[in-house]
């Protein structure tokens, strides 16, 4: 009989708990033990996922309760060191996005990915939404050409989040300058231009605009990062967390040699792409929908199927089944650390650009990194 894995979630009490009935959903895998520091909700996440292995320290989760992997779900400042710990107790690491908050710590998170038996996933989960796999299938088939310009925003209100429901938000997503959080719009576009990464980036944005009910200046408003690729391509990434306006949170466009993309922008408008090979005129777009049953790798049918009822447009459920996949060995881990490392390390330079008047600055590769 196949060994379950043993998994254990980290800020269940929180984003963590997303991930409860994904893994139900899975034959080979359950959750052994639950942690947060948030100590009154303890009980009811030990009733709802039916774990007695219940932690106020993750440390002491980490080396009590036998688990194979942890899925990292705590705001984004921890989420670096709690795979550092994890990775050098040979426990394996789904983490939640981004990577780390600091080129340094992210040096580190490397180096101890490195180092591990263990292997280290970033849970990035917008790749997997539906439209994005059929894009990335339709690259691979080559009816894009080679693809040379991209556009990806996150554009998400979240003042009210930061006052009063996720407060640490205020400090490291709208209280820096910069592209804070720009794996959402950038890894898509990455994994539809394979093999490249961003070698260098500018940002700047459109200055103070509005403040917290403290009277206290929030940073962030519509920070534009441009991000050159190794190729001489180019990505535009936008991520504003503070305009009032509706949400746009999953906009990309894509352009190649031979055909280009762009997602709807407004609710119940249809995603469009144009192929030379395929339209009948050069001004025709084509509904994306109309290509789906063709680009959607069967592989992948029934898990995308599946995974409509989870969140996040299925992606929280279909990284778990990756995640699960790669710790078998069935597939290769989809996005390592280095991977993770080209989606995070773009946004964390567009920080020192933006404060250093907009100026372009290298991105390290951290496979160069010893």
């Amino acid at each position: 009989m196949k060994k379950i894995l043993k998994l254990g979630i980290v800020g269940i009490c929180g984003r963590g708990a997303r991930f409860k009935d994904a893994v139900d959903d899975i034959e080979d895998a359950s959750i052994h033990a639950i942690c947060d520091i948030k100590e009154e909700g303890l009980p009811e996440a030990a009733r709802i996922t039916g774990v007695k292995a219940v932690y106020t320290d993750y440390s002491r989760m980490l080396e009590e309760s036998g688990i194979d992997a942890v899925i990292i779900g705590t705001p984004m400042q921890f989420h670096a060191s709690q795979a550092i710990a994890a990775l050098e107790r040979g426990i394996s690491v789904l983490s939640e996005v981004t990577a780390g908050i600091s080129v340094e710590e992210c040096r580190s998170l490397v180096e101890a990915a490195r180092r591990s038996s263990g292997i280290y996933m970033m849970a990035e989960n917008y790749v997997y939404r539906r439209s994005n796999i059929i894009i990335k299938e339709i690259i691979k088939k080559g009816l894009f050409g080679v693809p040379y310009y991209a556009e990806g925003e996150y554009i998400h209100d979240l003042k009210h989040m930061n006052e009063y429901v996720t407060p640490w938000r205020r400090i490291w997503q709208t209280g820096i300058e910069g592209v804070t959080y720009g794996t959402h719009s950038l890894g898509p576009v990455l994994q539809w231009m394979p093999g490249r990464r961003v070698v260098r980036v500018c940002c700047e944005a459109a200055g103070t605009r509005h403040y917290d009910n403290l009277g206290r200046p929030y940073c962030q408003a519509c920070s534009t990062m441009l991000c050159k690729t190794d190729n001489g391509g180019l990505i535009k990434i936008r991520v504003d967390m503070v305009s009032n306006r509706p949400h746009n949170m999953i906009n990309y466009h894509l352009q190649g040699t031979d055909g280009c993309y762009e997602s709807g922008r407004a609710p119940g408008e249809k995603d469009r792409i144009w192929l030379r090979e395929r339209c009948k005129d050069e001004n025709t777009w084509t509904d994306l929908e109309d290509l789906a049953d063709e680009f959607m790798p069967p592989e992948m049918r029934e898990k995308v199927a599946r995974a409509q009822a989870h969140g996040h447009g299925g992606g929280d459920y279909l990284e778990i089944m990756d995640f699960v996949d790669a710790l078998r060995g069935r597939i290769p881990n989809p996005i390592d650390v280095d991977s993770a490392m080209d989606m995070t390390l773009p946004g964390l330079i567009s920080q020192r650009s933006i404060l250093e008047g907009g100026r372009w600055i290298e991105v390290p590769d951290s496979r160069r990194w010893e």
